[in-house]
C-alpha cells in the first residue's frame, strides 16, 4: 500500500486526546479537532493566536465567493464559472496581554498541554500552563439544535502571578483565504456585533454576549475589519469568562441590520454554554443509540469509526435541500468546499440506511441545480444535463478541463443514486415528481455524448477520464460505458412502468421526450461496448490499458506521497498505476450482477496496481476483500479507511478532513464485514467477525424498522424495534423479521 500511519493521539473509544503539544502536527490537529453542525464549521486553531503556521478557518455551508478576475478560455466548454467556499470571520478571536506584553501560544513557554474532543458532547477543551505564571483553559462548543449558536469559554487560574491581565475578545473579518487577504467588507460595527458582506451579495452578521464571573468593566474598540471588546483586571483568583456567539448568514442581502440584530438578540437571550452542552449531549445520545458501531477487541478502530460517525453527523444530516457534502466538509479550504460524485456513491448509502430523509435531500440538491447541469451539457455540445465534477451552487467550478470536460461520474452517480434510493425506500413520490425529470436529462446526455464506432457495431464514450483519474482521453472506459448504459436503461424502465401517471406524462410533454429518442437509446444500450475477456474474466479498465508500461507501486518511496505534490503531472499518466478503484468500483455499485469468480479475477488483477492516492479507495477494496475471504487485507484496509485522518496516512490531513472517506468508513464496515448488499431484488446480509475481533455491532434503518446487528464468530443477533415490512436475506436464506430479537447461528 505504501502508506504508513503517523499516530500521535491517545487511543480512547469516545474521545480524541492530544497529551503534550506535537508541534510538527499542529496543522493536522487543527483539522482533527474541527467542530461543525452542518450550518457552520470551525477548525481547531488557537483562539489566542499562534506564532507559527496556522489555518484560521471558519466556514458556512453555501457561503461562497467568485474570483474577481475571471479567466476566459479561448476554448469552448472549459469552465470559467469558478466559485469556492470562503473563509469567514474568526469569532473565537482572543488576545491576551500580560501587563503590556502580548502573549500568543508558544510551545517553548508552556507545559502540561492537553487537548480533547468529546464525541458525546461535541465539546473541545484545550489547556496548558504558561511558564510558572498561570494555567489557562479554552473550551468550544457549536450547538447542534440551534446551528447559528456557538460558545467559547476561558478559564485562567493564577499560580505564581498576580498582576494585570487584559483580554481582547473579537470578531475578525480580516481572515486570510489560501494565505491571501480575504473578501469581507465590514458595513457596520456595533457593540459586540459586526455585519460584513462579500461581492457575491451574501451577508454575515456576527453578534455575541459575554458572561463574566465578576464585575469587570469592558470597552469596545473598532479597527479596520476587527471588532474588539476589551477587559482588564488584576488576576488574583481563578477567572472564568463565557461568550455566546450568533452567526447569521443572509445569502441574498434581504434582511435589514435591525432584522439581523433582532434575530441575534432573540437567540442570545436563550443561550448558555451549559444549556447547549446538555442539548448536544441529548442529541448525541439519541444519535448513537440508533447509529453507534461497537467493536470489541480493536480499540484503535473503535476510536476511528466513532470519530467518523461523529464528524459525519456534524457535517450533514439533511437539514436543508440547499446543502451538500464537500469533500473536506467545513474543516478546510482544500477542494474549495466543493461537492463531488462521492456524495451519491459513498455518502448517500450511509444516509439511505440511517436517515432516509437526509438521503432524499441530498438528491434534492441535484434536482434544485438541474438547470445548471443543463447549461453545462450545452457547453459540452451535448443534450440533456451534465452534472459538475466540483460544485457548491450547481455550476461547474473546476477549471481543469481533463476533469471537468472528461469525467461523467457525477452525472451517472446521480442516476445511480436515484435508482438506489428508490429501490430501498419505494419513494415513488420522489421518483415521479423529481427523479424522472433528472433521469430523462441524464439519459439524453449519455445518449448524445456517446458515439458509434466506424461500422456502428459498438457504442461507447471516446476521450474520457474514468474514476481512476490517472488515465485521461481514453476510449471505452469500462466504468463510464457501464454507468452510461445503466443510466439510460433506468430512465426507460421508469418511463415504461409509470407512463400512465399524469406527472410523468406532463414531464414527457414538457421535455419533448419522443418514442424515436427512446428507441435510439435502446439501440445504444444494446450496442454499449464493455471491454471484457471471457477467458480471464477481466474487464479491461479502458481500451489499451493492458498494454500500458507496468510500474511496481511498492517501490515508490513513502516520501513521494502525495504523488501530485512530488511527481510531474504528466508522469502520473504514463503507466498502469491506478489512483482509486475503477473496474472494482462498478463491481461494488452493481455487486450482485457479478459472480464471485469474476470479482476475484478483477480484484487480483487491479488491486496490486492501485496506489490508494484517493481517500475513497481503501474502503471499496476492504469491502471486496471481505467478500472474497481476504480477511487480513479487509481488516488492514478498514483500519486505513477509519483512521485515514487520525493517523494522517496521506500526509494531507492538515488541509482538512476527508469527509466523504469518513462516510466510506461506515459503508466499509456495514457492506464489508456486515455483508450488506442493497443493489439486488432483496436486501442481503452476510456478517463475518474478523479473527482478532471479539464481536462488533452496527445499526441500520430499513422501511421504518431500526435494526441492530450484533455479530460474534458463532452467531448474529438482530434486534428490531418493529416488524419489518420487507423480507431480508441472511446467509442466502430469506427471513421475515419481527419485532424483538432473532438469533442466527453462524456455520463455519
Amino acid at each position: 500500500m505504501g502508506k504508513i500511519a503517523q499516530q500521535y493521539l491517545e487511543i480512547h473509544p469516545w474521545m480524541l486526546i492530544e497529551d503534550g503539544f506535537h508541534e510538527s502536527k499542529a496543522l493536522v490537529s487543527e483539522s482533527l479537532f474541527s467542530l461543525s453542525n452542518e450550518y457552520m464549521g470551525v477548525r481547531g486553531f488557537f483562539d489566542e493566536g499562534y506564532k507559527k503556521e496556522s489555518l484560521i478557518g471558519t466556514y458556512f455551508n453555501g457561503l461562497y465567493e467568485v474570483p474577481k478576475d475571471i479567466r476566459r478560455s479561448h476554448y469552448k466548454g472549459i469552465s470559467d464559472q469558478l466559485h469556492y467556499m470562503v473563509n469567514a470571520a474568526n469569532f473565537f478571536y482572543v488576545r491576551i496581554y500580560i501587563q503590556d506584553d502580548l502573549y500568543t501560544f508558544n510551545a517553548k513557554e508552556i507545559s502540561n498541554f492537553k487537548r480533547s474532543l468529546d464525541f458525546k458532547t461535541g465539546e473541545m477543551i484545550r489547556s496548558y500552563q504558561v511558564k510558572d505564571l498561570f494555567e489557562i483553559k479554552f473550551k468550544r462548543l457549536l450547538s447542534i439544535e440551534t446551528p447559528v449558536l456557538s460558545h467559547q469559554a476561558i478559564e485562567i487560574k493564577p499560580l505564581n502571578y498576580q498582576g494585570q491581565i487584559s483580554l481582547q475578545f473579537g470578531i475578525d473579518f480580516g481572515t486570510e483565504h489560501w494565505g491571501k487577504p480575504g473578501f469581507w467588507q465590514v458595513d457596520h460595527f456595533l457593540k459586540q456585533a459586526s455585519l460584513a458582506h462579500t461581492t457575491t451579495n451574501q451577508n454575515l452578521f456576527v453578534s455575541y454576549q459575554l458572561h463574566l464571573n465578576t464585575n469587570y468593566q469592558s470597552y469596545s474598540f473598532y479597527e479596520h475589519k476587527l471588532n474588539l471588546e476589551i477587559l482588564s483586571f488584576n488576576l488574583t483568583d481563578t477567572v472564568q469568562i463565557e461568550r455566546d456567539i450568533i452567526c447569521l448568514v443572509d445569502k441574498n442581502q434581504s434582511l435589514s441590520l435591525d432584522d439581523l440584530s433582532h434575530q441575534a438578540d432573540k437567540h442570545l437571550k436563550l443561550a448558555s454554554y451549559q444549556k447547549t452542552l446538555s442539548s448536544n449531549q441529548a442529541f448525541y445520545q439519541a444519535y448513537y443509540d440508533q447509529n453507534d458501531i461497537l467493536i470489541e477487541g480493536d480499540l484503535k478502530n473503535q476510536q476511528g469509526i466513532r470519530y467518523c460517525l461523529f464528524q459525519l453527523v456534524n457535517t450533514y444530516r439533511g437539514v436543508s435541500e440547499e446543502n451538500n457534502i464537500g469533500a473536506k466538509g467545513l474543516t478546510g479550504e482544500a477542494y474549495s468546499g466543493h461537492a463531488f460524485w462521492d456524495s451519491e456513491t459513498y455518502c448517500l448509502p450511509v444516509y439511505l440506511f440511517t436517515n432516509p430523509k437526509a438521503a432524499r435531500n441530498l438528491l434534492m440538491f441535484r434536482y434544485n441545480t438541474l438547470n445548471q447541469a443543463r447549461r453545462r451539457a450545452k457547453e459540452l455540445d451535448c443534450k440533456g444535463a451534465c452534472y459538475p465534477i466540483a460544485t457548491l451552487n450547481g455550476h461547474e467550478a473546476c477549471d481543469l478541463w481533463q476533469h471537468a470536460s472528461l469525467q461523467f461520474q457525477p452525472t451517472s452517480a446521480v442516476a445511480y443514486a436515484i435508482w438506489h434510493y428508490v429501490k430501498n425506500t419505494k419513494d415513488d413520490e420522489f421518483l415521479i415528481h423529481y427523479g424522472f425529470e433528472m433521469l430523462v436529462e441524464i439519459a439524453r446526455f449519455f445518449s448524445s455524448r456517446g458515439q458509434y464506432n466506424y461500422d456502428k457495431t459498438k457504442f461507447g464514450y471516446y476521450g474520457v477520464m474514468g474514476p481512476d483519474e490517472f488515465q485521461m482521453m481514453v476510449n471505452h472506459n469500462c466504468y463510464t460505458n457501464l454507468l452510461g448504459r445503466e443510466s439510460m436503461k433506468y430512465m426507460i424502465d421508469v418511463f415504461e412502468n409509470y407512463h400512465y401517471h399524469p406527472k410523468i406524462q406532463e414531464t414527457v410533454k414538457a421535455l419533448d421526450l419522443s418514442i424515436d429518442e427512446i428507441e435510439l437509446m435502446k439501440d445504444q444500450i444494446q450496442k454499449m461496448y464493455l471491454p471484457y475477456d471471457e477467458k480471464t474474466k477481466i474487464y479491461e479498465q479502458h481500451e489499451g490499458f493492458h498494454d500500458l508500461p507496468h510500474i511496481d507501486i511498492h517501490q515508490i518511496p513513502v516520501t513521494d506521497f502525495p504523488l501530485y505534490s512530488h511527481w510531474s503531472y504528466d508522469r502520473i499518466y504514463r503507466n498502469d498505476m491506478i489512483k482509486q478503484p475503477d473496474v472494482l468500483m462498478f463491481m461494488f455499485l452493481y455487486n450482485q450482477r457479478f459472480d464471485l469468480e469474476t470479482k476475484k479475477a478483477n480484484y487480483d488483477y487491479y488491486e496490486p496496481k492501485t496506489i490508494h492516492e484517493s481517500s475513497l479507495s481503501p474502503s471499496i477494496h476492504s469491502i471486496l476483500a471481505a467478500e472474497l475471504g481476504y480477511m487480513k487485507e479487509a481488516v488492514d484496509f478498514f483500519g486505513f479507511a477509519t483512521r485515514m485522518d487520525l493517523d494522517d496516512y496521506n500526509r494531507n490531513t492538515k488541509e482538512g478532513l476527508h469527509l466523504t472517506s469518513i462516510a466510506a468508513a461506515w459503508v466499509n464496515i456495514v457492506y464489508g464485514f456486515g455483508g450488506l448488499r442493497s443493489d439486488g431484488n432483496i436486501l442481503k446480509l452476510a456478517p463475518y467477525c474478523p479473527e482478532y475481533w471479539t464481536s462488533y455491532q452496527f445499526n441500520f434503518h430499513y422501511f421504518g424498522s431500526n435494526i441492530k446487528v450484533f455479530v460474534t464468530k458463532h452467531e448474529i443477533k438482530l434486534t428490531l424495534d418493529r416488524d419489518l415490512k420487507e423480507d431480508i436475506m441472511i446467509y442466502n436464506q430469506t427471513y421475515h423479521l419481527e419485532k424483538g430479537i432473532t438469533t442466527i447461528h453462524v456455520a463455519h
